[in-house]
């Protein structure tokens, strides 16, 4: 499973645990929104990830 996080904001203490978690298992990519300006890259990692969460 893949599961891609785009974020809006620094993440706080129970999300990095559940980040740090789900990459002992999984495939986790994480893309800041703030910084990131690739469009394209992140059009192609959300159609390749299984799951995409926001916040």
């Amino acid at each position: 499973m893949k599961i891609l996080y785009l974020t809006n904001r620094e993440p706080d203490e129970t999300i990095r645990e559940i980040i740090h978690y789900q990459k002992k298992m999984i495939d986790v990519t994480i893309v800041d929104m703030r910084t990131e300006k690739d469009r394209d890259r992140i059009i192609d990692l959300i159609a390749a990830s299984d799951k995409v969460v926001s916040w």
